[in-house]
């Protein structure tokens, strides 16, 4: 039998209070699909640091592996497109997409960025989707709501939908402006 291919992946995690910075052990499932395997309740963090979200810049601890709860994750940032996994475990199967600018809200953070939908974007059939906790913002920016130093801009965000307060649709960019 072969063993699934391990690489370790750059991440930024974001809980209500903390920001964690680290790399996981990712298989071939991406980081995607390890956060939405339900047999697991933790990932573990290697070489993590920990700072608080009030000042992201100082250190707090920084130690050679950290468990992390992956329900008490807010947002998952990620440098590149690939880590999230592959492309038909992110659409669900769907092989054409919309894409649609969104700003979210959680009592913390704010979040702006584009998801990919299947057709007309309906909200309560977005939350409900998937087994998967998790919602991609591709080209997102999060803004902390108290600690405007925090500001964190990546290709690709993952946004645990349990925290969510609110989403609002955003207008289409005009290519003319």
């Amino acid at each position: 039998m072969q063993t699934p291919t391990t690489r370790l992946i750059p991440v930024d995690f974001l809980t209500s209070s903390h920001y964690i910075f680290g790399q996981v052990k990712g298989t071939n499932r991406g980081i995607y699909g390890i956060l939405g395997d339900n047999t697991t309740e933790a990932l573990d963090v290697y070489d993590a640091s920990l700072a608080r979200v009030q000042t992201p810049e100082n250190l707090i601890n920084y130690t050679p592996v950290m468990w992390l709860v992956k329900n008490k994750i807010v947002v998952v940032c990620l440098n590149k497109r690939d880590f999230i996994g592959p492309i038909s475990l992110a659409r669900g199967g769907y092989s054409s997409m919309y894409t649609y600018p969104v700003q979210i809200t959680t009592t913390v953070y704010e979040l702006q960025g584009t998801v990919e939908w299947p057709g007309r974007f309906e909200f309560k059939a977005f939350m409900a989707e998937g087994v998967n906790p998790f919602i991609i913002l591709y080209d997102a920016i999060l803004v902390s709501t108290l600690f405007p130093k925090l500001r964190i801009e990546r290709p690709v965000m993952l946004f645990n939908r349990s925290f969510l307060d609110t989403l609002v649709m955003l207008k289409k960019a005009n290519p003319d402006t």
